[in-house]
């Protein structure tokens, strides 16, 4: 079979096998066979366990051989000494597909090495392509969720694709996902990859239409030019986000043992990133920093920031962290001013970063950003400071001093209205085709009631963020992306 059928198989099955399947919920074969039935699959799900019985209620076939159905997809959790037989009755079955969470091949050693060798001979012969083995499973979004992870969070639909070398690492991001309302197209741990590479997974995304963004996690590459050649491919279309690890003398050797992934030199790895125009990152929260940019705003190539600041600190180190970056901050106009001066209070700081000094109106932010990108060529605006209306007054209303009555009606009044701004952003961010990127303090991303903005700007599909420096941060790697991109078909 193809690499496009296999695919199909893998990421949109009519039909699964779940080989391994457990009633003790301390095995990995208890555990994922419930997130494949909670995540909400349509198809048809095939238990198989040699002692036979129920799980819960739910027929356990003793063999693969029972099954009536043909199947497209093998989950396989089985003690890595029956990986090979297993593999057998697949190949036997016409399964295209195959799972393999279950560890200890080439990550343990030679002995190792030697198993999953006879494992992917068996696979070959028979026509079956492999995910792993030692891997943390698969999810697959569309047409029906396919949830054959270890991870329990069920996971919400959406542009983002994460490929992982490290299961770990790939729950971890997509937990952090998960937190900020950033939906995933398909997730997938690779783990050893005696069969199928990082760079396979990476030609299937750049032709699955669910899938935006790819977001990987490589400890080690065995083929350097083919990833070169269809990263430099994808780019021209689709954003690709890359966290290496492996970096250092200590991570390299940690790699090896892991995955069993050759990490070479970091210097030369970057070059080839920067030729790519991948998106390195450093950071697990760089990484969502980035795609939820990407996601909530709209594309830019410019590098000339406006900032629009509730207090001058932020501005100051905001208009710092932006020149750091290469990016200009450029003088506002004295028309600009003048236009401005009509409806800010005199002690406003009549230049960029614009502070607004704790204003009192929500209509001071807003016209601020409509004068400035309708009278300046900024090419993106930076919004410090939201929150604090909304924090104030749920504080007031707690307050053991205030009686309830008494504060209640100018409480509501304020948390509505910064309500009320946040629709009137994503109404900017669409208006002007430009980004309008939220920055709003730890305390209010913590606000654990449900007036929480952070929250609700999440579900708007606007992503915010708790400091100048993950914004500008975001905003500087994703700005260099568009600016480097090469048209498609070059």
């Amino acid at each position: 079979m193809d690499n496009t059928g296999f695919f199909t198989a893998l990421f949109e099955p009519r039909n699964i096998a779940f080989i391994g399947v457990s009633t003790n919920a301390f095995k990995w074969g208890f555990n994922i066979f419930h997130h494949l039935l909670k995540g909400g699959y349509a198809g048809s799900i095939h238990p198989v366990n040699p002692q036979g019985g129920d799980w819960f209620g739910r027929r356990m076939f003793r063999t693969l051989e029972e099954v009536p159905d043909p199947v497209d997809l093998a989950v396989i959790v089985v003690p890595k000494e029956l990986v090979p037989r297993t593999m057998e009755e697949c190949a036997g079955k016409g399964i295209p597909a195959a799972v393999i969470i279950t560890a200890g091949f080439s990550e343990t050693g030679q002995e190792g090495t030697a198993l999953e060798r006879e494992v992917l001979d068996i696979a070959r012969r028979g026509g079956v392509r492999i995910v792993g083995p030692n891997t943390m499973g698969m999810y697959s979004a569309y047409p029906s969720p396919v949830q054959a992870v270890m991870m329990s969070s069920t996971l919400k639909q959406g542009g983002v694709a994460v490929v992982s070398q490290s299961g770990n690492l790939g729950t971890s991001i997509s937990y952090r996902f998960i937190r900020r309302e950033l939906g995933i197209s398909r997730l997938v741990s690779s783990g050893n990859e005696a069969d199928l590479r990082v760079e396979d997974y990476m030609e299937y995304l750049e032709r699955d239409d669910r899938t935006r963004i790819i977001c990987l996690y490589i400890e080690g590459l065995r083929n350097g030019r083919r990833f070169m050649d269809i990263a430099r491919r994808i780019t021209r279309t689709k954003p690709v986000i890359l966290l290496k690890g492996g970096t250092g003398s200590i991570g390299a050797g940690a790699a090896m043992s892991h995955t069993g992934a050759i990490a070479g030199s970091f210097a030369t790895f970057r070059s080839m990133c920067r030729q790519c125009n991948i998106i390195l990152v450093d950071t697990i929260d760089e990484m969502v920093d980035t795609a939820g940019l990407i996601l909530s705003q709209p594309a830019f190539t410019g590098n000339r920031i406006g900032i629009v600041t509730q207090g001058g600190g932020w501005g100051v180190i905001s208009a710092d962290l932006c020149e750091a970056h290469g990016m200009q901050i450029p003088p506002l106009s004295d028309s600009v001013v003048a236009m401005m001066d009509r409806f800010l209070p005199p002690f406003w700081s009549r230049r960029n970063p614009v502070d607004l000094v704790a204003p009192g109106k929500v209509a001071m932010i807003t016209d601020s950003i409509d004068i400035i990108l309708n009278h300046t060529e900024m090419d993106a605006i930076l919004l410090l400071g939201l929150g604090y209306m909304t924090l104030r007054a749920r504080l007031w209303m707690e307050s053991p001093v205030i009686p309830k009555d008494s504060i209640e009606q100018n409480a509501r009044l304020m948390i509505g209205e910064e309500a009320k701004l946040l629709g009137l952003i994503g109404e900017q961010i669409k208006r002007y085709g430009k980004p309008v990127i939220p920055v709003i303090d730890q305390v209010a991303f913590d606000d654990p009631s449900e007036f929480n903005i952070v929250s609700r700007l999440d579900r708007e599909g606007i992503m915010a963020y708790s400091s100048p420096e993950q914004a500008i941060g975001a905003l500087a790697r994703v700005q260099e992306y568009y600016r480097r991109r090469e048209p498609a078909g070059k």
